[in-house]
C-alpha cells in the first residue's frame, strides 16, 4: 500500500549494501534549490570547457557535455548529490577508517556516486512527491478542456437547450440615435 500524505518529520530510507539514510522530508523549495544548484554545476562545467577550448587547452578531466545523453546523466548525478547533501541528516552502514563515517557533504557525495546507491536514493526520496503530484493531476481539469475528444469519448448526455431569440433590432433610427448604414 502507498501512503500519499506528505511527510513532515525525518524518515529513514533503506539503500543497497546495507546502508540506510535518515532524511528531512522533500519540499518543493528543496527540490527547486537542488535543481538550480545542479544546473549551475552543469553550466559551470560547460563554461570551463568553452574557455579551455577557446584558449587551446585540453579538456582533460571534464565530462563531454556536448553529447545530450552525457549531459543529462551528469545533470542527474548532480541532482542526486544536491538532494542528498541537503536532506541526509544521518546514516548507518557507512564506515571510514574502521569506524562510522560522519555524514559530511563530501562523504554523502562520495556515497551517492555509487551507482545503485544514488539511483535508489533518488527513486525512494522523490517517489512520494511524484505520486502526490500524479494524484493531484488526476483530479484536476483536463489540459485540453473538460470535454476534449483527445481525452476520450463523451459519456454525458447532451444538455437540453431552448432557443431564446434576441430581441429584434429596429431598422429605423429613433429619437437621438445616430443613423446606421444598412446592408442589403
Amino acid at each position: 500500500m502507498i501512503e500519499l500524505t506528505q511527510r513532515s518529520k525525518p524518515h529513514q530510507i533503506p539503500l543497497p549494501y546495507g546502508l540506510a539514510v535518515t532524511v528531512q522530508p522533500l519540499s518543493t523549495s528543496g527540490m527547486a534549490a537542488a535543481q538550480a544548484a545542479a544546473r549551475r554545476t552543469v553550466e559551470a562545467i560547460e563554461r570551463q570547457a568553452r574557455e579551455r577550448s577557446e584558449a587551446g587547452l585540453p579538456l582533460d578531466g571534464l565530462p563531454d557535455l556536448s553529447d545530450e545523453g552525457e549531459r543529462d546523466g551528469f545533470y542527474q548525478a548532480q541532482l542526486i548529490r544536491e538532494l542528498a547533501v541537503r536532506h541526509v541528516t544521518s546514516w548507518t552502514g557507512v564506515e571510514l577508517g574502521g569506524g562510522p563515517a560522519p555524514p559530511t557533504p563530501e562523504n554523502i557525495a562520495a556515497v551517492m556516486e555509487l551507482y545503485p546507491v544514488g539511483e535508489r536514493f533518488f527513486q525512494e526520496f522523490t517517489l512520494r512527491q511524484v505520486l502526490l503530484n500524479a494524484a493531484k493531476n488526476g483530479s484536476g481539469p483536463s489540459a485540453a478542456g473538460t470535454s476534449s475528444r483527445a481525452e476520450g469519448p463523451t459519456t454525458a448526455k447532451p444538455a437540453v437547450t431552448t432557443t431564446s431569440p434576441a430581441p429584434g433590432a429596429s431598422q429605423e433610427p429613433t429619437g437621438d440615435a445616430a443613423p446606421t448604414a444598412s446592408t442589403p
